[in-house]
């Protein structure tokens, strides 16, 4: 028994290590140049044994996008959590996620990709599930948030919970996407500075959805964490 616990470990470090250097591949050059002798060279391994732990490269594209997916869900569930309303954790989740942005534009861009990542096999694969399950918990996460802010007032009743985060989740992940394609070329035409038009747009979106029971936001949100 433990004997087979310490091959687990070993086995669960040597994925770690594959995922990681996977991560910093993908970064670099994207998905679809990104080959697997390169993912092999950079973590020194054989193909072979990347093989032994993920059937092909979407295979550890989707597991390199689910432990970005997770990073980004627990800095966003921090982010918020002294949040006194629902409104203003919506408010402090829309933050967090540019904070995040800032800190990490890589793995902004490779969970942004994952809808671009088709499985050979032609059916779901179990870390696609996992994928999936994640991102239905962030979803619901949101969907709570807002239900918790149009109960205690902040948030505007005469809007559909499921409508609003919809709408707030593809609108704040589109937009970040846009920016990373093309945002330092916009910033430049239009000679604007990003923080703030960033932290502006942000607030444009949260304020459509504050009720007049809750105080407004002050200042263009820089003050957060």
């Amino acid at each position: 028994m433990e004997n087979s616990t310490r091959v687990d470990r070993e086995k669960q470090v040597r994925e770690s290590e594959i995922v990681s250097a996977a991560e910093k591949v993908f970064s670099a050059k994207g998905y679809d140049s990104a080959s697997m002798d390169e993912i092999a060279k950079a973590a020194q391994f054989t193909k072979r044994t990347l093989y032994q732990y993920f059937v092909n490269k979407e295979d550890l594209y989707f597991a390199v996008a689910l432990k970005g997916m997770k990073r980004l869900y627990a800095y966003l569930l921090e982010f918020a959590e002294n949040a006194p309303t629902g409104y203003e954790k919506i408010r402090l989740f829309c933050a967090g996620y540019y904070q995040f942005y800032c800190k990490s534009p890589d793995t902004l861009r490779i969970i942004g990709y994952i809808g671009h990542v088709k499985s050979s096999a032609g059916e779901i694969s179990q870390r696609q599930r996992e994928l999936q399950m994640c991102n239905d918990e962030m979803f619901g996460s949101v969907a709570r948030t807002v239900a918790e802010g149009i109960t205690d007032g902040s948030i505007r009743g005469d809007l559909d919970p499921g409508k609003v985060t919809f709408s707030l989740v593809f609108m704040m992940t589109g937009f970040f996407n846009q920016l990373s394609v093309t945002g330092n070329t916009f910033m430049e035409n239009f000679a604007l500075q990003q923080e703030d038009f960033c932290l502006f747009s942000l607030q444009l979106l949260t304020e459509s959805i504050r009720s007049e029971k809750a105080a407004p936001q002050i200042g263009n949100g820089a003050d957060v964490k």
